[in-house]
């Protein structure tokens, strides 16, 4: 392949990786709404769904890459709801650890239904190979943007994914 020809490949993968992460988002704040929930609490929950011990303020601002303020009110209206708890951490009395409640898993739990419904349709016509390809590409970029060359501008914007 030429370096011509991989440039434009690269412009295409680069625009459509834009074009269907933003189509994806839309798509799923559809769901969210037509299934009764609200995109980004629901999503802190998923989060939190795989660590029952839960995971302090500063864990969940870097996994989900949003600022401690915004997180906080997000945390604190799914703490009202029931969703989860806020405790603080044993030996570090700063730090909160936040776990999911039993209403959080039940909510978790109700999302999954359309969510993976969803999924199955969207990936129907896609073999695992072809995922695993997708996923592996998609992780190098990820870590690219966040310890390659062009890090130091999205570090400005968003802190560093685990």
């Amino acid at each position: 392949m030429s370096a011509t020809a991989r440039e434009t490949l690269q412009l295409q993968v680069a625009m459509q990786i834009m074009v269907t992460a933003k189509r994806w988002k839309l798509r799923v704040a559809d769901l969210f709404r037509d299934s009764g929930h609200t995109g980004a609490p629901t999503i802190v929950l998923y989060f939190l769904a795989d660590h029952p011990k839960g995971l302090t303020l500063s864990e969940l601002c870097e996994r989900m890459e949003l600022s401690g303020a915004s997180l906080t009110r997000l945390v604190q209206r799914l703490e009202r709801d029931g969703m989860v708890s806020r405790r603080r951490m044993v030996g570090d009395g700063r730090s909160w650890l936040i776990a999911m409640e039993p209403a959080g898993h039940q909510a978790v739990k109700d999302f999954e239904v359309h969510a993976s419904a969803m999924r199955q349709r969207m990936f129907q016509d896609v073999s695992e190979a072809d995922m695993a390809a997708a996923l592996r590409v998609l992780n190098a970029l990820s870590d690219r943007l966040v310890k390659g060359p062009d890090a130091f501008r999205a570090a400005e914007r968003l802190p560093p994914t685990p």
